[in-house]
């Protein structure tokens, strides 16, 4: 009598185990991804800190000082609001025709948040803007005199998540001198990658120990 042989195929759980190995490998590709993506991010973040840098620094060779972190009475805008720093250094750089010196594009601002104000606080209207990292957070900043001030809440969302998120920033000090870091000027900071403020991967264009 003819005998046959097992006919070739895949067992169960040869068929398991290659899932399973596919899974993994997918899973290391996209953890490396996105590793990849933030970095990128934060290379590009600190760079568009820097060339914010280079308008707030000739909107004080015009004017003698900084732009403000803070609101003026006169503008109607409370600075225990959500993300007040950086909405006022948008209303100072595009006030009286001075457009962030032309170096600047109004395209480049975002309203995370979507307040306005109750009345014309800039040349942009009564909308109050903000400077967006690259994962589309609002950028914090401060100037020297409102280093000291009290917790400023900024609105943020996670990345991964999409969920929103209430973080206050800190002006950085540098841990040797406890002096801040640019103490005679400003600090501009992003949440960096997770969308949070104050944990280690805040992005700054200057260097922090």
């Amino acid at each position: 009598m003819k005998e046959f042989g097992r006919k070739a195929g895949f067992t169960l759980i040869e068929i398991l185990a290659v899932i399973l190995i596919v899974g993994i490998l997918a899973t290391i590709l996209i953890v490396n991804l996105g590793e990849a993506s933030d970095a990128t991010n934060v290379q590009m973040t600190r760079t568009w800190l820097t060339q914010l840098e280079g308008a707030i620094n000739n909107y004080e060779n015009e004017f003698g000082d900084y732009p403000p972190s803070s609101f003026t009475v006169e503008q109607g805008v409370p600075n225990d609001g959500m993300n007040t720093g950086v909405e006022a250094l948008v209303c100072a750089l595009w006030s009286d025709g001075w457009e962030a010196g032309g170096v600047l594009e109004s395209e480049e601002l975002g309203n995370s948040d979507g307040d306005s104000a109750p009345q014309t606080v800039s040349d942009l209207g009564r909308q109050l803007f903000e400077f967006l990292d690259k994962w589309d957070n609002p950028i914090a900043y401060f100037h020297r005199r409102d280093y000291e001030s009290e917790e400023r809440y900024y609105q943020t969302y996670a990345p991964e998540s999409g969920e929103e998120v209430l973080s206050a920033p800190v002006p950085f000090k540098d841990p040797d001198t406890g002096r801040y870091f640019r103490h005679n000027k400003f600090q501009l900071i992003s949440a960096g990658p997770d969308g949070t403020f104050g944990t280690e991967d805040d992005v700054t264009s200057f260097e922090r120990k």
